[in-house]
């Protein structure tokens, strides 16, 4: 599907998805603007020389980048999460998500309690499509909290939270299909170590917390996409890969 649409000045731009997409026509005014913001895309050789840097990063481990959110993945949007304003949402997050995680080992259980009581924590939502090892396509979101090493300002802690909805025949139903943990102390991934933990096939109590939070993503994602100081816009997405428009939206997005 090819359709031409004029962003909020005036302009031209051209969004081609997939065929079995939802019709742009339909989205909000502020998906559709992010939309098309997200194609203002430099010209190539830019877009190949950022991306050279960020793999070089990428082996320095340098920053907030992990491979679990960057290869197969499209980040399409991105809010801002802040102590100030979402200290009780996030600390909702943990304690709902606390029976689900209590099997894991009591050091990353430790390093979580840590980070969510840091008052120097950092902390996003990215909206995202991803593609597996088997080739389905999912809508979703990734909470993702971290923090600076105090020992290195340019390394990062991480704790995310990933859910995702399966595309079926061209839609999503707003239900997770798939979950994913990933538990990411700066001093055990520069060992290439790390906790992940990863479930399609839940228990009735899991599904129903692990949705919960799904639902509670979605709700904010339907009041911030409205707020600017909510949208995060580094400089450097605009010439990185795996940050754009979406090249598929599923039928019945949660996204709108």
């Amino acid at each position: 599907m090819s359709s031409r649409m004029c962003d909020n000045m005036g302009s031209m731009e051209t969004i081609t998805l997939d065929k079995q997409s939802l019709d742009p026509k339909t989205l909000s005014m502020p998906a559709l603007i992010q939309e098309l913001n997200q194609q203002n895309k430099p010209n190539l050789i830019l877009c190949k020389l950022m991306n050279i840097l960020e793999s070089k990063r990428m082996k320095k481990k340098l920053g907030w980048s992990r491979p679990w959110n960057k290869y197969g993945v499209n980040n399409f949007n991105t809010h801002i999460l802040t102590l100030k304003d979402d200290e009780t949402y996030i600390q909702g997050i943990y304690q709902a998500i606390k029976p689900v995680i209590q099997g894991f080992d009591t050091d990353y259980l430790s390093f979580i309690e840590e980070l969510l009581n840091d008052p120097k924590m950092m902390a996003f939502t990215f909206y995202q499509n991803s593609v597996d090892d088997r080739d389905r396509q999912y809508e979703g979101l990734n909470i993702s909290l971290g923090r600076k090493c105090e020992s290195d300002r340019t390394k990062r802690d991480r704790f995310d939270i990933v859910l995702e909805d399966l595309r079926v025949d061209g839609a999503v139903d707003g239900k997770i299909d798939r979950v994913r943990i990933y538990v990411n102390p700066f001093d055990k991934f520069s060992d290439e170590d790390f906790l992940f933990w990863e479930k399609s096939d839940f228990e009735p109590q899991e599904f129903e917390i692990l949705q919960g939070i799904y639902d509670c993503g979605i709700k904010n994602y339907d009041q911030w996409k409205t707020e600017k100081s909510r949208e995060w816009a580094h400089w450097s997405v605009r010439y990185i890969d795996y940050f754009g428009a979406r090249e598929w939206i599923p039928q019945n997005s949660s996204f709108q």
